[in-house]
């Protein structure tokens, strides 16, 4: 009886299609960055199993906000009150990055804060991290992940030594926020900062019903 029950079980999972037992467990091609990696990573898609890439994390801290152009040396941070605003896409900020201009100091520390506004303009500060940078390359720093809301203003607050600089770009490549430098937070519109902002994809996926999930693969 005992045999007969197991054959028959056998004989059901022959008919089952593998792909309705893999579409539930592997979602579509997730890709992510992981701190202190460079590259990119990624998933197999659903229904694939076998890969010749290795299985990781698909939830990590991602770029939402990216002004990538380093067009000018923008600032120095002896100049003092130096931040960029910005929009978020996603409704939280896990970390940020700035791209240090290659032809001022050599290294020293990093501190970037994200604040709700301007520090003199009542501002609060929502998080702060430090990373030891390197002129000529991007500095990153990574934090819990905040809750924010989308398309609202947002401020990066640089700050931490006195010896590098930022990058920067003056055609307005970034049209969601702009360039603050210099006692008071002077604004300049039109100029932006070579900088990226993080969002933790599993905060934004916690938010999320599992039916919302499913519907995005």
């Amino acid at each position: 009886m005992f045999l007969r029950g197991l054959l028959l079980s056998l004989a059901l999972l022959a008919f089952l299609p593998l792909s309705s037992v893999a579409a539930d467990v592997v979602p579509a091609t997730v890709v992510g960055f992981v701190h202190g990696l460079a590259d990119m990573v990624s998933v197999p898609a659903a229904g694939s199993f076998v890969s010749t890439q290795p299985l990781v994390q698909p939830f990590a801290d991602q770029i939402d906000q990216n002004q990538p152009n380093p067009g000018c040396y923008m600032a120095a941070f002896n100049q003092t009150c130096l931040a960029q605003s910005f929009q978020q896409t996603h409704d939280n900020v896990s970390g940020a990055g700035i791209m240090l201009y290659s032809g001022v100091g050599t290294s020293d520390n990093v501190t970037l804060q994200l604040w709700t506004n301007l520090p003199n303009a009542g501002g609060t500060m929502l998080a702060e991290a430090s990373a030891v940078g390197t002129a000529g390359n991007w500095v990153d720093v990574f934090w819990t992940g905040v809750p924010v809301t989308p398309g609202i203003t947002y401020f990066i607050v640089f700050t931490g030594n006195m010896s590098l600089g930022v990058y920067g770009d003056t055609s307005n490549p970034y049209p969601y926020g702009c360039v603050y430098a210099n006692d008071g937070y002077g604004q300049f519109a039109g100029y932006d900062y070579t900088f990226r902002t993080y969002y933790d994809d599993a905060l934004s996926l916690d938010r999320n019903t599992w039916a919302e999930v499913k519907s995005a693969f």
